[in-house]
């Protein structure tokens, strides 16, 4: 079976990267062309090849240029929304959020992941790049719930497999029952040495979670109940970062879910030193990433049209 698989590769390396055509390569391996086309097709089939078509994502300049004076930030990069739906804004989000990562992210950089679907776009949008010596570092504990992929494990496993890097997965759950437990997963050596590494991280990846009902992750993946989500919003949350919520003029909320989490630490993350990517995008989660900016949680935004022109009108 591996040897078949090598064939396969070493076929499609000469086709595909090497723009060999295929009767060179027939002649080269001493097969007919129409071989050397059912072994490309082969190996389309069983992931050896995968072809992505990488369509471009039109930018807003202008709100770019605003958004970055605004709020001080290092880079901005907005999406234009235009008559995109909300799925394939996230995809959008997720390309150009994985461009904006590859530019950053030197060879043997720690690379912090946090969860969520506009992350998981990320991980998807990845190009296959051989970065060994990359660590990948699962920030907080996971879900357990709803969609494995997008969950901090699934998100953390799929951008090392993309970078066919190192991964190191977080063994404990995102949200303890209580405060006690809690400390007693971080006096766990496994865990506290990971929760050390992520602030070791030279660059990380977060998403920017809503409060709203319909936009909540925590509430999808049924760790928190409605119940509980407005009574984080009475005290004035507006969103969250690695699961620790905020308010809009983003201070970190002294409240019981802070106290449950099992995670880097928002603020030390921030004076870490390291650089700070948030992706989110659309209207609802404008109130969220702009707590998010006026906190400084964030060295670089990427987020669409939508979202950056209520954030700037909500900032007047």
């Amino acid at each position: 079976m591996e040897d078949r698989l090598t064939l396969l590769a070493s076929v499609a390396d000469l086709y595909y990267l090497e723009n060999q055509s295929q009767e060179k390569i027939a002649r080269k391996f001493g097969y007919s062309r129409s071989a050397i086309s059912r072994l490309l097709t082969e190996a389309r089939h069983k992931g050896v090849v995968e072809i992505h078509v990488n369509y471009p994502v039109p930018r807003n300049k202008e709100l770019e240029r605003q958004l970055r004076q605004r709020f001080g930030l290092a880079t901005v990069i907005v999406a234009e929304r235009g008559r995109s739906d909300y799925r394939q804004m996230l995809r959008n989000l997720g390309r150009l959020g994985a461009f904006h990562l590859l530019e950053v992210l030197s060879d043997t950089a720690t690379l912090g992941v946090s969860w969520g679907t506009a992350i998981f776009e990320v991980a998807n949008a990845l190009p296959r790049r051989y970065m060994p010596d990359v660590k990948v570092v699962q920030m907080l504990g996971s879900a357990g719930y709803g969609d494995p992929n997008v969950d901090g494990s699934g998100v953390g496993r799929a951008i090392a497999d993309r970078l066919n890097s190192h991964h190191f997965a977080l063994s404990a759950p995102l949200i303890a029952r209580d405060e006690v437990t809690r400390n007693l997963f971080l006096r766990e050596p496994n865990i506290s040495v990971f929760l050390l590494l992520s602030l070791y991280a030279d660059v990380a990846l977060v998403g920017i979670g809503s409060v709203e009902l319909g936009r909540s992750s925590l509430l999808r993946t049924g760790y928190l109940k409605e119940e509980e989500i407005l009574d984080i919003k009475a005290r004035g949350a507006v969103g969250h970062i690695c699961a620790q919520h905020f308010n809009e003029q983003g201070q970190i909320l002294d409240c019981e879910i802070n106290r449950r989490v099992i995670g880097v630490d928002l603020q030390k993350l921030v004076t870490s030193g390291c650089q700070i990517i948030g992706v989110a995008g659309g209207k609802v989660k404008a109130p969220a990433i702009l707590g998010a900016l006026r906190g400084i949680f964030l060295d670089s935004l990427v987020t669409d049209s939508a979202a950056a022109e209520v954030i700037l009108e909500l900032d007047q």
